[in-house]
This record gives structure tokens, sequence and C-alpha cells, in this order.
């Protein structure tokens, strides 16, 4: 905007009255010469009015807590992160984890030191800060993931290391307080993948309740390519 007003401002001229030719022509020469001589001044004026960089404009999100109207609730946050599961088909065993492991007390796989949490979400029904009846749960997030073999012995807690390194784990739950009143099943699982060194790892745990038959692991696979 700023360069445009100033093209403008160099290219206003006086309309005259109407003159002899001769000095018409005299007249445009001198006007012509001073538009030529001024125009580098006014492109530097322009030019310094100018950013010389373009400014970035970074998006906004809002990850706050949705209001409590006694609407469904939305809470966001993050927590450190431990899950262990066993498959036992071939007796390998995954641990997902943000913190060391045990503790700290293994020294020889694992974390050493505490990494950045996994973030959850919780939807639900809520009386203030108190979760109520309903509510689903979402986690997802980078984790440490390490595969021990528990039918050969080893280092990592008694076990053979195979691989470890770092990945993505998620976990869902469709009802954290169970079946409720209803005929519906509490469904959760864990899952997890990542290039572990040499190795490809893709794993996951499910278990289930029903409100009539009781809980039972549905799911425990361990894959490594």
């Amino acid at each position: 905007t700023m360069a445009v007003r100033c093209q403008r401002r160099s290219r206003v001229l006086d309309r005259p009255a109407k003159r002899p030719l001769q000095f018409l022509f005299l007249r445009r020469g001198v006007r012509r010469a001073l538009r030529l001589t001024l125009l580098p001044f006014l492109l530097i004026a322009c030019s310094e009015q100018l950013p010389v960089e373009p400014v970035q404009v970074e998006p906004a999100f809002d990850w706050m807590n949705n209001p409590d109207n006694g609407n469904i609730k939305v809470y966001r946050a993050a927590s450190d992160w431990v899950v262990c599961f066993t498959d036992p088909a071939n007796g390998l065993r995954a641990c997902h984890a943000t913190v060391p492991l045990g503790g700290g007390s293994e020294p020889d796989c694992g974390l050493q030191q505490t990494e950045a949490p996994v973030s959850y979400q919780d939807v639900g029904f809520y009386v203030g800060e108190n979760p109520q009846s309903w509510l689903h749960a979402i986690s997802q997030g980078d984790a440490w993931i390490t595969i021990r073999d528990t039918n050969a012995p080893g280092n990592c807690f008694g076990n053979a290391l195979v691989a470890e390194g770092w990945g993505r784990t998620s976990h869902n739950d469709n009802d954290v307080f169970g079946t409720g009143d209803g005929a519906n099943a509490n469904t959760w699982r864990y899952r997890g993948h990542g290039v572990l060194g040499d190795l490809m790892y893709n794993g996951h745990w499910q278990r289930v309740c029903w409100p009539d038959k009781g809980c039972a692991t549905t799911s425990s696979e361990i894959n490594l390519h």
C-alpha cells in the first residue's frame, strides 16, 4: 500500500491553463527531467517504508479444556507412561515407556532418564473435577520400546534383550468405569510400532470386560521383522 501511495505521488501533474505551444513543450520537458531526477529518491523513500522480510503468521490452536456446562467435557493433559505385555505364542515381552523401567533398577535396558510424557484426552461427563459414569480415554505419543525374550536368559530383567529404540505408543478405552448398567462391553487396547535398530516392530494388547461373563485378554501379539 505504501509503495502504491509513493508511486501516485510521483505521478501527480498540475493541469496548466492554456499556454502557447512552445511554452507547453518547454514546460513538459522540464517536468520530465525533474521526474527522472527525482525518481531514484522516490523509489528509495518507498523501499525504506516497505518491510524487507515477510511476516510469519503462526496458526493458533486452543487446546484448553471446554467449559463445564453439564455437557460432555474434554480434558487434555500428559502423563508419564509405562505399559508392558507379553505374547504367549513367542515369549516376547514389549514395554512402551517414557520413564526408566522398574523405577530405574535396570541399567542394561530401557530408558535411564525420564523423557517427554504421553498426551492423553478424556471425554465424558464430569461434576467439577470428578469424572462420572461414562468416560472415554485416548492416549498417544512417543515412547522408548524395549523387546526382550522371556524364554532366553540375559541382562534385561533376567531376560535376553532383543531390540529397543524409539517408537509410537497409543491407548484407547471405550469406558473407563466398566460396563455400567447396560449390555455394552468395556474394551481397552494398547498399541505400538517403530523401527528398533534393524527390526520393524508392531504389537498390541486388548482386554474386554463383559457385563455377564467377566474379563479376558482377547489379544496379545508382538511382531518383529
